[in-house]
């Protein structure tokens, strides 16, 4: 059996793919982490008109 160049790129992508799968869930798991440790709520959803609040309190400080 005789790999074309086709073949190899098709097992590079394949590779990248299952990388990039690999990287994701290596985040996922590390801003998990990181969200137990603060102990925040993951679905708690902040308005963006409350934030720009916020950063404007600050810069007046």
């Amino acid at each position: 059996m005789e790999l074309t160049f086709g073949d190899i790129l098709t097992i590079v992508c394949i590779l990248i793919v299952l990388y990039v799968i690999y990287r994701l869930s290596k985040i996922n798991y590390q801003l998990n982490l990181i969200i137990k440790h603060l102990g925040a709520d993951k679905k708690e959803v902040v308005p963006n008109d409350q934030i720009e609040k916020e950063l404007e309190r600050e810069l007046k400080k």
